[in-house]
């Protein structure tokens, strides 16, 4: 008569990993609890070592994704500002029959920053798809993007943000393209 399996726990940057049999007996599975409760389980193996490994990369993986997240929910809206702040206007001409007028364009700035955060932020439609992404060392605020950079700025309450915008006065009638579709 074979002894029933007790799981065996092991801890994971204050996770718990528990090892447990499949409900047929035919294998291991790693449940996998976080601090909070979340309760997350491996594939089914036969090898007890594959499943402690499976379980500790499934926390690996998670933690990893929760950082990134929040990361990310950080450096979004700071980098979005600093393009602001740290750019310039663009201005083109346009033409009409009473001759060429001055026209804003876009506020441009340096793209030294954080490329998967430049990248999160062209698909959410804050800056300008660029053609040649590495050979451009700029990027352009699309008008919503420039909207959403001064909604961050005031959001910051920092000595002399409203004075900054007050003299950028022109960015705040931008047409949004997302109201014109």
């Amino acid at each position: 008569m074979t002894k029933p399996f007790k799981g065996e726990t092991r801890p994971r940057h204050n996770w718990s990993v528990t090892l447990c049999t499949d409900p047929e007996g035919k294998g291991f599975y790693a449940q996998c609890t976080s601090p909070f409760g979340l309760i997350l389980c491996t594939d089914i193996y036969t090898d007890k070592g594959l499943v402690w490994q499976q379980g500790y990369e499934l926390v690996d993986r998670t933690i990893r994704s929760e950082q990134t997240r929040r990361y990310n929910a950080i450096a979004l809206p700071l980098t979005l500002a600093l393009l602001y702040v740290s750019g310039g206007d663009e201005y083109g001409e346009l033409g009409d029959e009473l001759g060429n007028e001055q026209c804003f364009q876009g506020r441009r700035a340096y793209k030294g920053y954080d490329f998967d955060i430049l990248d999160l932020l062209t698909t959410a439609g804050l800056i300008e798809e660029q053609r040649y992404p590495k050979q451009v060392k700029s990027v352009v605020l699309t008008p919503k993007g420039i909207k959403e950079a001064r909604r961050v700025l005031r959001g910051f309450n920092l000595d002399g943000v409203e004075e900054f915008l007050g003299a950028l006065a022109e960015h705040d009638d931008l047409p949004d393209e997302s109201e014109n579709e």
